[in-house]
């Protein structure tokens, strides 16, 4: 069986992949808004006044399409981007009039009335829950093409063009090129050596390194921005990680390797005395940096620099990085996902070390007066981990 606590990295890749897993949202919270968009795509069917003729779907963009999901911090709503993809040519239509017929028929529902916000280029509706949903009406840019849309722009007098599911299969193909992440490839082992949990979810080793890549350089990125400004966009991290990903098999060396790319390409920029672009990449026309101000650059320079400075420390010990994973993902993650890590793998290691520093870990650690440390009398002990050697 094997003994993970023996394997520095593996550990680290495991506790990876948990503190990934404990961001994402959950399927009960997935599961509400899937129900959500089904609901106002049935609807919207009904209306007798537009809708009822046209061939419509209302789907997810952005990261729940593709598995990326991190649930907000400081109890904020997750915006869940959704397309409203009507079926039909655009030149049949004018931007302006179909972006006031989703008003249309959301309005003659009192409920969706009630918490719908007009914005810009979509409708949004205020669940009261812990997500809001945007709706982009969006229209084919021909009668055969089935992928690309085109959305209302510019004050609803143009459009514009977008392609959100063709850059999900884009994102995916590349995080599928991996041939063997380390988790996967150890699985069997993995789940053998928790035989008496019930706790691990299905998917904990089966989502891809890059698609945990973006995961958890996202939290990063909601922790850094906190009382800042110039926050840099998802779509942009996804973008540059799925850009430069070269098909790593595991969480660790995906970061690593990237965002150490990164780095060398905005300090080449800079001496090059040029900015570097962001393109869409099934949509070359669009540049996800178009509206990035010098100050948008420095600031995303500083939030990869420091990044990156904190990373590094993970290639050592846990008792020397411990800080490092609070500060890039938070203290109540990094100890959750840790304390179930040492939890569940302590039953199968022989080590006497691990096995008190499990209890250590849990909050359920006693020091008796012979100096032994148990479960149930003497003084309680306080969060500690010293186990874990280095990479």
């Amino acid at each position: 069986m094997i003994d993970i606590f023996k394997d520095y990295i593996l550990q680290r890749e495991e506790l990876l992949a948990r503190i990934a897993q404990e961001l994402q949202l959950d399927k009960t919270r997935l599961g509400r808004m899937e129900t959500a968009y089904n609901t106002v795509a049935e609807l919207l069917k009904k209306d007798n006044d537009f809708f009822e003729d046209l061939v419509i779907e209302i789907y997810a963009q952005g990261s729940k399409r593709i598995g990326t999901t991190v649930k907000p911090i400081n109890e904020e709503d997750f915006d869940l981007d959704t397309v409203l993809h009507i079926y039909d040519p655009y030149h049949n239509h004018n931007p302006e009039g179909i972006y006031n017929a989703l008003v249309k028929a959301l309005q003659k529902d009192s409920y969706y009335k009630s918490i719908m916000e007009k914005k810009k280029r979509c409708v949004r509706l205020n669940y009261k829950s812990d997500f809001h949903m945007d709706i982009l009406p969006a229209c084919m840019p021909n009668a055969f093409e089935k992928e690309i849309i085109k959305i209302p722009e510019k004050a609803l007098q143009s459009w514009s063009t977008g392609n959100p599911k063709g850059f999900s299969n884009w994102f995916l193909r590349i995080a599928n090129s991996v041939k063997e992440p380390i988790l996967l490839k150890n699985s069997d082992a993995l789940i053998k050596a928790q035989v008496e949990t019930e706790k691990l979810p299905s998917e904990l080793y089966l989502k891809t390194p890059l698609q945990r890549a973006v995961q958890l350089l996202k939290r990063y990125r909601d922790i850094y921005y906190q009382g800042k400004e110039y926050r840099v966009s998802s779509i942009v991290i996804t973008t540059l990680l799925a850009q430069m990903y070269e098909s790593e098999n595991s969480i660790f060396e995906t970061i690593d390797n990237v965002v150490g790319k990164i780095k060398r390409k905005y300090i080449e920029a800079i001496q090059g005395k040029y900015r570097f672009r962001i393109l869409n990449p099934v949509n070359l026309e669009e540049d996800f940096t178009d509206s990035w101000t010098d100050k948008h650059y420095d600031s995303f320079y500083n939030f990869i620099i420091d990044f990156h400075t904190k990373w590094q420390n993970l290639k050592n010990s846990f008792e020397t990085s411990k800080e490092d994973y609070i500060q890039l993902f938070g203290e109540g993650i990094y100890k959750k996902a840790l304390n179930e890590q040492i939890s569940m793998f302590s039953k199968s290691t022989k080590d006497e070390l691990i096995k008190a520093s499990s209890l250590i870990t849990s909050g359920s650690a006693f020091t008796n007066s012979q100096g032994l440390i148990n479960s149930n009398n003497g003084i309680k002990n306080g969060f500690h981990h010293n186990f874990g050697g280095k990479a």
